[in-house]
């Protein structure tokens, strides 16, 4: 072997030309096997047609042989080197093209003396590794066959869950038996993958000896040949001497073995393997710096199957081939053979389909256009008696010159005596009256149409029946005139239909006011009069009380009669000159004129009287209302709209007070502006949150006792900006929610974004934040599944979130608190009584909340100084606090005397400005 080699290498110094470089790039090319290798050859080839237009590059190719010689001993691999060194020692390489592993084993163990500076491109190099990826001045290509991918194509192609793969001990051969190893537990590899390493000619049959001949064999090594003196074998020759010697299916990964028995190669292109790499050679010789150039570390291979072969073993030829495969050498059929042929006899066959197609299409048109025209016919003939009661016609004189239909219905005469006659003689009949004469003479001397002209017909049972003519007159094409066509039509039913739906539009059909559309109207028209500063009318808004009840208890059929009563009891109680209406379910609006509010005072007390005194009978049962009435003056300045919604605020404003009663506005609703106020922050809380007008704070909650090493924790506080971007303070949105019962929307809307956003503003993520609860969410089947659905979906450790609900919130629906308090425990959530103090501040109650931390009223905190009592009134809560093992948070510090105080009497926690101010999270 130590003879081969340096004789190998005698030759390459015989044949090597060592002058300076002419060409201004040179690239040495060092290849891991010898130059007739198929694989090398490939690659060789590949490279010279990338650059076989580039007249200024030089390629130099030098060779290696570790395929037959996979282990050669270190004073080769150095003389190989100085052999390189000396032979290009003139020459200025610009870049080093290092192929298949050997190769790039040697130069990387003796980079610091050969090129140290040169860029290298590899390529062929089987196994990714992150240390070869990142090594500087360095990229490539990968060869990195997918192996395992092709050991499961082959088991789904062959159906067997065994395969014997043949490799050798080179590089790749044992880069490609790693990959194998890799997938072995793959639950779409096969079960059983036997290896045979440096497989001899001469033993393949006894090698195969207990081995199904349905196992399919994956040749991806060089067999070695005993009678060559061990040297190994070609592709094709090793690849013919398995073929020949068993039976099984064998599969490699070289195009080139399809020719001597193999059944399909998984083949990766050396020419495109080389063509990618020569993509950075040009890169790098164009000044592109190699950082830049990343290393393709995913090969692309693609079976190819050889029919002939595939035929001999049945079981496979029926079986589908893996996705993109090519198929070669397969039996041409008739249609490939023919292909011509059968397009132009298929083309002409369609095209003769077509034409039969088109000619039945014109023949049923025809068939089809006069059954249109017939029943066109009869449709029209059919739709004018159904839509005229007489047709008519008159001549050049205005007589009548054809007649069709009822006659006799409209002037009491056949139509035979009515030919010959002019219409305005006809109607002198008596029974018909109303006739629009002055329109009718107005359009037959213009000779312009008839439109629409309504008459009415007294019948001979008296009933009155109501007529519409139509006509328009009829010129020839000299335009001169002949005389009219045109239509009666009995409107009767049509006209009382009109005026039902005129009386629908504007009246309430349960209790016969009018709507709230005609209610505007006149409302509208009240303060289109109004003149001056003079106050000459008031509008009220009515609203009945406990009218729901009776609802839910008797239900809608006796809720609407009771309504309809009232609607009349209120209705008696009013002036002719006041105008009542129904606006919606169980609200009313009142007109009133009236120049004095003690005169609406007066009228809306008696209907208040009137109301509650009214009882409503249903099976033995009594059941009655009341009615709360705001009032406001009719005043310049305002809209209608404007004043029906301060007329409802003011009846708001009643309920407030205690329903059953009246409250009347000023002229300036100075007296409703706070609740104007509050309802504009809260109308629409969806907008507001989508605007991003809504923010979160947080105000520290500071331990008095520093030894206890507790996690910073905060309350988290909202805040919110109007359309100006002026602050809006909390105590004046916040009771508008819960009034008009939109704070659950704000509850989900603070839980939800500290949830989604708590690292964002708690880096440490070792923060507890407290987050106030209303008593509305409390009870709130959809806000619990909510808590629940983010608890679970977030990263947030339970137990650094506590929730803050009043007392007042929790004892107004205890059953409910306690529930809900109980199912967040269970998830490790903590909880705090809010405002102790500030309610009715019951310890019985305490005692049965499992609470972790009681928070002080700051009403109290917050004198403790100078208040005794106070600050006895804080002791004792802080006492019975700590024997219930409750911690206690004093809310309103506002200063270091009340701390010391705190801290004296043992509170656990202060907070306050202080402590420190809210601030933006």
């Amino acid at each position: 072997m130590r003879h081969c080699f340096f004789y190998y290498i005698s030759i390459l110094l015989l044949f090597s030309l060592s002058s300076p470089a002419s060409a201004i790039n040179n690239v040495l090319f060092i290849h891991s096997y010898h130059g007739e290798h198929g694989w090398t050859s490939f690659l060789k080839q590949g490279f010279n047609d990338a650059f076989k237009d580039d007249n200024d590059t030089r390629l130099f190719h030098e060779y290696m042989d570790a395929k037959r010689f996979p282990n050669p001993k270190e004073e080769f691999r150095s003389l190989f080197i100085n052999y390189l060194r000396d032979k290009y020692k003139n020459t200025v390489i610009d870049v080093l093209v290092i192929s298949d592993d050997a190769a790039l084993s040697l130069i990387r163990a003796n980079r610091s003396r050969f090129f140290p500076e040169v860029p290298i491109v590899f390529l062929g190099i089987n196994r990714v590794s992150e240390e070869l990826v990142n090594e500087p001045n360095m990229t490539g290509v990968f060869e990195n066959r997918d192996i395992g991918q092709t050991l499961i194509d082959i088991k789904n192609h062959t159906g067997q869950n065994h395969v014997v793969v043949i490799t050798d001990q080179s590089e790749a051969g044992k880069a490609n038996v790693w990959k194998i190893e890799q997938v072995k537990n793959h639950p779409e590899s096969p079960a059983k993958v036997t290896i045979i390493d440096d497989l001899k000619d001469t033993t393949i049959t006894a090698s195969f000896q207990g081995i199904g001949e349905k196992i399919p064999v994956l040749l991806i090594g060089q067999l070695v040949s005993p009678a060559l003196n061990d040297a190994l074998l070609s592709w094709n020759d090793g690849v013919k001497a398995v073929t020949d010697r068993i039976t099984n299916p064998v599969y490699t990964i070289a195009i080139t073995t399809l020719d001597y028995g193999v059944v399909g190669a998984h083949e990766l292109d050396g020419r495109q393997h080389a063509a990618r790499a020569a993509l950075m050679i040009k890169q790098l010789l164009a000044g592109v710096s190699i950082s830049d150039i990343p290393a393709i570390t995913k090969a692309k291979s693609r079976w190819i199957f050889n029919w002939e072969n595939l035929k001999n073993y049945h079981h496979l030829s029926t079986m589908p081939l893996p996705l993109n495969s090519e198929l070669i050498n397969q039996e041409r059929t008739f249609y490939q053979q023919y292909k011509l042929i059968v397009w132009l006899v298929g083309i002409a066959f369609i095209v003769f389909i077509i034409v039969i197609i088109l000619l039945t299409e014109i023949i049923r048109r025809g068939i089809h256009n006069r059954r249109i025209l017939l029943e066109n016919e009869t449709r029209y003939k059919d739709l004018a008696h159904a839509g005229a009661n007489i047709f008519w016609e008159t001549n050049v004189d205005n007589c009548i010159s054809y007649l069709s239909g009822d006659a006799k219905l409209a002037f009491g005469i056949d139509s035979q005596q009515m030919i010959g006659n002019r219409i305005d003689l006809l109607f002198e009949n008596k029974k018909v009256f109303d006739f629009p004469w002055a329109d009718y003479n107005l359009a037959l001397a213009r000779k312009v149409a008839l439109d629409n002209l309504i008459f009415k017909v007294k019948s001979a049972d008296h009933d009155v029946k109501v007529f519409m003519v139509k006509g328009k007159p009829l010129f020839n094409d000299k335009f001169q005139y002949l005389g009219y066509r045109g239509i009666y039509k009995e409107v009767t039913h049509e006209l009382k239909l009109s005026q039902q739906l005129a009386y629908q539009a504007d009246y309430d059909s349960l209790t016969n006011l009018i709507n709230r559309s005609n209610f505007n109207r006149k409302l509208k028209e009240v303060v289109k009069e109004q003149s001056g500063d003079k106050v000459t009318a008031f509008v009220c808004f009515l609203d009945l009380d406990h009218f729901k009840l009776v609802n839910d208890t008797a239900g809608h059929l006796i809720g609407d009669a009771m309504l309809a009563e009232v609607a009349q009891v209120i209705a008696n109680a009013i002036g002719d000159t006041d105008t009542l209406g129904r606006l919606g379910g169980d609200e009313f609006g009142l007109i009133i004129k009236a120049q004095q509010p003690v005169e609406v005072q007066s009228i809306c007390e008696m209907i208040i009287r009137n109301v509650s005194n009214y009882k409503y009978h249903w099976n033995d049962r009594y059941f009655d209302v009341g009615v709360s009435i705001g009032a406001v003056p009719i005043c310049k300045g305002l809209t209608a709209t404007e004043l029906l919604s301060k007329a409802d605020l003011s009846c708001y404003k009643a309920k407030d007070l205690g329903r059953g009663r009246v409250y009347i506005a000023d002229s300036s609703g100075a007296n409703l502006y706070a609740d104007e106020l509050q309802m504009g922050y809260i109308a629409n809380v969806s907008q507001v949150i989508e605007q991003k007008r809504f923010y979160l704070a947080k105000q520290l909650i500071k331990p008095l006792d520093n030894s206890t090493g507790d996690a910073p924790h905060y309350e988290i506080l909202i805040r919110y900006c109007d359309r100006n971007g002026d602050m809006v303070p909390p105590g004046v949105f916040i009771p508008a929610a819960e009034k008009h019962g939109v704070i659950g929307l704000i509850d989900n809307w603070v839980l939800t974004t500290i949830f989604e956003r708590y690292q964002q503003f708690f880096p440490d993520q070792n923060t507890t934040v407290s987050i106030n609860l209303s008593g509305i969410s409390l009870s709130n089947q959809e806000f619990f599944n909510n808590v629940l659905q983010l608890v679970r979906n977030s990263s947030i450790e339970p137990q650094k979130i506590c929730f803050e609900i009043t007392e007042t919130a929790i004892i107004s629906q205890l059953s409910q608190a306690l529930e809900f308090i109980h199912e967040m425990k269970g998830l490790g959530i903590k909880f705090a009584l809010d405002d102790f103090g500030s309610g009715v501040s019951s310890f019985g109650y305490l005692k049965n909340l499992p609470v972790d931390y009681l928070k002080i009223d700051g009403s109290l905190v917050k004198n403790i100084v100078t208040e005794k009592t106070d600050l006895a009134i804080v002791r004792s809560i802080n006492d019975i606090a700590h024997m219930m093992n409750i911690k206690t948070i004093a809310e309103f510090v506002e200063n270091q005397e009340i701390c010391d105080l705190l801290e004296e009497i043992g509170v656990d926690y202060v907070q306050g400005y202080g402590i420190e101010k809210p601030v933006k999270c």
